[in-house]
């Protein structure tokens, strides 16, 4: 029961992470076959804020110094750009030119690397090789394309309006490695990206239309534009592990508490000895096992991931005593759980320890609480773990 309810789950987070960007694919889309006659100021409008869209992203992630999707950024302006050169440049003849068969080619594969690429840090000196290394590539490209050498082969005589075969192949095989991993890990970013490559794959397959350059490039922006906002608020507010709110939560949530209540933190037991034996993937799924257990035991409060270790409960209207009375009955449930990690033959065996303090009218804020809990952790820990100890 406890499967189909998280595989429920799941899937309503998919659609939910999926829903604004295929919203904005659908109506590039509907927009493109329906009204094929779009006035130039609109195309004008929409060909400007698509500069505005990239931009304002890019400085977004500049800012919080995030570098997914700075590259798809980067990549699809160039692209924009590089297409609407080309069409200036050589007319109608665009299409057959080696410069526009060898975007063709570089275009998906640049979008794999960056698509499936780690996360990390914008302003690294890593980025600074990577960012080399690409303008490095369309300088080749575009040797390549002087002498006359494109990178592209048809497989049949059929053709496949701005786009041959070979870059048929290798889109189709991005959309569909980008449609498995938004499916399997559901997050804002993956599914975001997904229906940004199918917009600029759209983009280029109808490029001959300035109409479709325009409505799916711009649709790529938005998609673009929306995640990195989202996907921003959420890893600030939320812990990208295991989903609860994180300590930026409780900061904010912590300005609305009641009058009355208690405060429970709930600690992993050995926690760097489990970091030591099972390295830093194995931590990571314990954590996940140990917080599933925690938010089955505890349904009615928030939980929220204070630090790598702790956990943070509000009981709003509670004292101390019945605070401690739910955190016991999550350190239990928590204790007499099996715990199987891939790769381990034998079930591990867990615990937390926790420990709960009530608020007192000299307190001036929450922050007090919390320090009293943590002082009565500190002291139960000296002797003993897997315990529930009152300030």
């Amino acid at each position: 029961m406890f499967k189909f309810s998280f595989n429920i789950k799941e899937s309503i987070s998919l659609i939910k992470n999926s829903f604004i960007p295929a919203l904005f694919f659908a109506g590039g889309l509907l927009s493109f076959y329906g009204y094929v006659d779009i006035s130039e100021n609109a195309m004008l409008s929409l060909h400007y804020a698509f500069y505005i869209l990239n931009f304002a992203s890019f400085l977004i992630l500049l800012y919080f110094n995030r570098r997914k999707p700075a590259f798809f950024i980067l990549i699809t302006l160039l692209s924009y750009i590089l297409i609407n050169y080309l069409k200036r440049t050589y007319g109608e003849t665009y299409l057959t030119t080696p410069a526009f068969v060898n975007l063709c080619f570089f275009v998906p594969l640049n979008l794999a690397f960056f698509c499936f690429y780690p996360s990390k840090q914008l302003l690294i000196k890593e980025n600074v090789y990577f960012l080399l290394g690409l303008f490095i590539q369309y300088a080749v490209a575009e040797k390549l394309s002087t002498a006359n050498i494109a990178l592209g082969y048809d497989f049949s005589s059929q053709t496949n309006n701005g786009l041959n075969n070979l870059s048929l192949l290798l889109f189709s095989a991005l959309i569909i490695a980008a449609f498995i991993r938004a499916s399997f890990n559901g997050y804002i970013l993956s599914s975001a990206l997904f229906f940004t490559i199918i917009s600029i794959f759209f983009g280029f397959y109808y490029s001959s239309s300035p109409t479709a350059l325009t409505l799916f490039f711009s649709s790529a922006a938005l998609s673009l534009a929306t995640a990195v906002g989202r996907n921003i608020h959420y890893t600030t507010y939320k812990d990208i592990l295991t989903g609860l709110p994180s300590r930026n939560s409780y900061m904010v949530d912590a300005k609305k508490f009641p009058l009355k209540y208690s405060i429970g933190i709930i600690c992993i037991d050995d926690y760097e000895r489990l970091r030591r034996i099972f390295g830093h993937s194995g931590i990571n799924a314990l954590t996940c096992m140990i917080t599933q257990r925690i938010t089955e035991t505890e349904t009615e409060e928030p939980v929220y991931r204070y630090t790598e270790d702790e956990f943070v409960v509000i009981f709003k209207n509670e004292d101390k005593n019945t605070g401690y009375e739910r955190l016991e009955k999550i350190r239990r449930a928590v204790a007499s759980a099996e715990f199987i990690l891939k790769g381990n033959s034998k079930p591990l065996k867990l615990t937390v320890s926790c420990s709960v303090s009530e608020k007192k009218r000299s307190d001036a804020n929450s922050y007090e609480v919390l320090v009293r809990a943590h002082k009565a952790m500190q002291k139960t820990h000296q002797f003993s773990q897997n315990v529930t100890s009152k300030a």
